[in-house]
Parts: structure tokens; sequence; C-alpha cells
């Protein structure tokens, strides 16, 4: 379920019940349950995943869930990843010695291109295109350090 947390309370309800009931036929490896007045077959490799946002904050028309529902799930959360401490800990890896200041000036070049530039398909401010970008930009150090060390070496003496 997508959002699980949008439906009505007692919609939420009559789910939370029958998920129950899946849930111990799960547990108690039953071949079949009732559900809606059918026999349905048990997979027991199934799961029940559901995803929600936050009540409040931004989000609208989501409620938080009742404790009883809480407890037939295991709570995973998700949360931003740290752009600048990602574009750093690359920089750093790739060679360069500013990646501090480096990594925080790209990661405000993609965040305010993200909110100044009009809304394009083939524009992407990601993470993935950051990731891009950083190691497009190592390729390109360890390259100029490879040309760099070639006009320095022996034919330079000659």
């Amino acid at each position: 379920f997508d959002e699980f947390n949008r439906l009505e309370e007692e919609v939420l309800s009559a789910v939370s019940s029958q998920i129950q009931v899946i849930q111990a036929a799960l547990k108690s490896r039953q071949p079949s349950i009732t559900f809606m007045d059918r026999e349905i077959d048990v997979d027991h490799n199934a799961g029940i995943f559901v995803t929600l946002n936050p009540a409040g904050k931004g989000y609208g028309g989501r409620s938080k869930l009742p404790d009883n529902l809480k407890q037939l799930f295991r709570s995973v959360a998700m949360t931003v990843p740290n752009f600048e401490l990602i574009a750093e800990v690359i920089l750093l890896s790739e060679g360069f010695g500013t990646a501090k200041v480096l990594g925080t000036k790209l990661v405000s070049l993609f965040s305010l291109s993200k909110q100044l530039l009009s809304p394009q398909q083939h524009y992407d401010w990601g993470l993935r295109a950051l990731k891009t970008v950083l190691s497009i930009a190592g390729k390109l150090l360890r390259d100029a350090r490879v040309a760099a060390a070639a006009s320095s070496g022996p034919a330079a003496d000659a």
C-alpha cells in the first residue's frame, strides 16, 4: 500500500483486521485463510508493506496511524541524504585537496539550478547526477596529473 495513512479511519480499521488475519496465517503456517468470504491459499513467502508520509509537515490529507495498526509493521525511517558530505567524501577519494569547499560549492550549484532553472525533463539535479559530475571531475584531475607528469618527464630534459 502506498501512502497508507491517506486512507480514512474506517478503511484503516477494516484493512488492519484483514492484515491481522493474514499475518496470523503466515505465523501459524496455515495453508489457507478465509478472506472476504473466499478461501484463499496463503503464500508463505509473502509480505505486506506499506508506505506513508508524516502527518502534517506539508503533507495534506494524512493522519497518524493508530497504535494497534503500527504494531503490525516494522518501522523503517527514511531521511534525505546529506549531499554535501557525500560530495566531500567522493571528492576526497578522487584526490581533491579542497574537497570540503568544492563539495559545498557544487552542492550549492545543484541546489540553485534545481530551484531557479525551469523544470525540464532533461535536467537532473539529483544525487545520481551529482555523483556522475564528481566522478568525471576525478577523471579529469587524474588525466591532468598524468599529463603534467608526462610533460615534466625525460622528454622535458632533452
